[in-house]
C-alpha cells in the first residue's frame, strides 16, 4: 500500500485512473477516510483521482492531538510529492474544505482549480453551527444516527458501505480528537450553508452550486449531481 511520510506520520493514499488525465485530489472531512467517497468515484472518470486518508483516520497514522487545518494541508502537499504531482485540482468537503483552503494559501503553486464543499472560511464573519447540530454529533459513532444527520435518504447500499467501513476502520479517538481540534480551531464542524455563499463572495471567479434537499454529506446524498458540478467547473465535461 502506498504511503507518504511527513514528520514521522505515515499518510495513506491511492491513485486511480489513467496517468494522462488531469489529477484531482479528494480530501474528506471529520473522521472520514477516503472509502467514504463511495458512489461519487465512478462519476469522476475524466480525472486521475488521488484519494487521501487524513492524519488520524483510515489507514493513516493517528499522531498525538491536537491537529490544525494548516498541518493537515501540509500533509496533503506531502502526499502530492509522494504521488509525483507538482500541481493538481483539489476538492475538499467539510473539514476537508478547510484543509484545502489552507493548502491553496500555503502552497498556491500546487493548486490548479479548487472545489470547496459544505465548508467555511472561519473567522468572525463566518456563520456558526447551531448548538442543536453540534449536540447531534454525540451519537455520530452510530451509523444509523450518522445517516439520519448527514444524508436526506439512506439507501441500503450506502448503509451497508458505512457499516463495512465502521467495522473495518474502528475510530481511533486520538485521531478523531485531533481532527475535531483542527475543525474547531478553523470553525465549527457541521457547516451552515451561508458559509458557502460567503466563500463564493470572497474568492475571485468562484461559482456557487447548491443542491436542493441535500444534507451535509452531499456527495453521498447526491453523487451524480455532485460529480456533474465538479466536472463542469473543472472544465472536463464530456
Amino acid at each position: 500500500m502506498p504511503f507518504a511520510r511527513r514528520a514521522r506520520c505515515r499518510l495513506y493514499y491511492e491513485v486511480l485512473g489513467d496517468p494522462s488525465l488531469p489529477a484531482l485530489v479528494l480530501v474528506r472531512g471529520l473522521a472520514r477516510s477516503s472509502r467514504y467517497w463511495g458512489a461519487l468515484l465512478p462519476h469522476l472518470a475524466p480525472f486521475r483521482i488521488v484519494l487521501v486518508d487524513n492524519r488520524g483516520v483510515g489507514r493513516s497514522d493517528a499522531t498525538l492531538p491536537p491537529y490544525s487545518s494548516r498541518q493537515l494541508a501540509d500533509d496533503i502537499a506531502a502526499v502530492m510529492d509522494a504521488a509525483g504531482l507538482d500541481r493538481a485540482h483539489v476538492f475538499g468537503m467539510s473539514l476537508g474544505g478547510m484543509i484545502v483552503q489552507q493548502l491553496a494559501l500555503a502552497h498556491p503553486a500546487r493548486v490548479d482549480r479548487l472545489v470547496i464543499g459544505c465548508s467555511t472560511p472561519g473567522g468572525r464573519h463566518a456563520h456558526r453551527a447551531s448548538i442543536r447540530a453540534l449536540l447531534a454529533l454525540r451519537d455520530a459513532h452510530d451509523v444509523d444516527r450518522q445517516l439520519a444527520i448527514l444524508v436526506s435518504r439512506a439507501t441500503p447500499e450506502l448503509r451497508d458501505l458505512w457499516l463495512a467501513i465502521a467495522h473495518d476502520e474502528p475510530a481511533r479517538w486520538r485521531g478523531v480528537l485531533g481532527q475535531v481540534a483542527a475543525g474547531l480551531r478553523h470553525e465549527d464542524i457541521i457547516i451552515p450553508p451561508a458559509n458557502s455563499r460567503l466563500l463564493a463572495e470572497r474568492i475571485p471567479n468562484a461559482t456557487l452550486v447548491m443542491l436542493p434537499g441535500a444534507r451535509h454529506d452531499f456527495t453521498s446524498d447526491r453523487p451524480v449531481e455532485s460529480a456533474r458540478a465538479i466536472v463542469e467547473f473543472l472544465g472536463a465535461a464530456p
